[in-house]
């Protein structure tokens, strides 16, 4: 069983006692990705008694943690996009308002979460008329890709930078179960 998935019945369990004896329990796995967060946060963790550079990912763990029915997590990741767009906006010569800055992250949050066209069950095709079976026209409002477009939900000007960050939750998405994982694999016997 995956970090993740152990990570999932973790924070829904009903018995958090501590046993010296367990490295995998729910308090371990709670306090591994507790450990990863300030680990990947900070940018920085601790090898053989030395403190080690690692790339930063602050997004990483509130991400875990949203799609794990966290919905609390949400408001912690569109502040840290909104801090990530007020410094990619300039470079890319835009000006955004932190208003509109927490606009489109909430709106790239969403997509990111759940981007399947509701009308066809993101399916990309419509149901045989009388039928229950899949296979009529192609859906027309995600023309037939099952996703909610992206593209439409942003001004032209501002989708390269709407692509970016949702590329930046992409890139993060992945990097709290491995950072947990090396935080409970020195008292595992592998």
């Amino acid at each position: 069983m995956s970090i993740t998935d152990r990570y999932a019945t973790a924070i829904r369990s009903s018995c958090l006692t501590v046993d010296a004896r367990t490295v995998y329990s729910d308090t371990d796995v709670l306090g591994a990705m507790g450990l990863a967060h300030r680990d990947l946060s900070e940018g920085r963790t601790w090898s053989r008694g030395q403190q080690v550079s690692i790339p930063k990912a602050e997004l990483a763990v509130p991400l875990e943690r949203l799609f794990m029915g966290d919905n609390g997590a949400a408001q912690e990741i569109v502040e840290i996009l909104v801090e990530w767009l007020r410094g990619k906006a300039p470079a890319m010569k835009l000006k955004l308002t932190t208003v509109q800055c927490a606009d489109m992250a909430r709106a790239c949050l969403a997509w990111h979460r759940d981007s399947t066209c509701k009308p066809c069950g993101g399916h990309g095709q419509g149901l045989i008329k009388g039928s229950t079976t899949i296979g009529g026209a192609i859906c027309k409002h995600c023309k037939g890709t099952g996703q909610i477009p992206f593209e439409k939900q942003f001004r032209h000007e501002h989708r390269e930078l709407a692509r970016w960050l949702v590329g930046e939750m992409e890139r993060e998405q992945g990097r709290a179960g491995p950072a947990a994982m090396r935080k409970i694999a020195a008292s595992m016997e592998l």
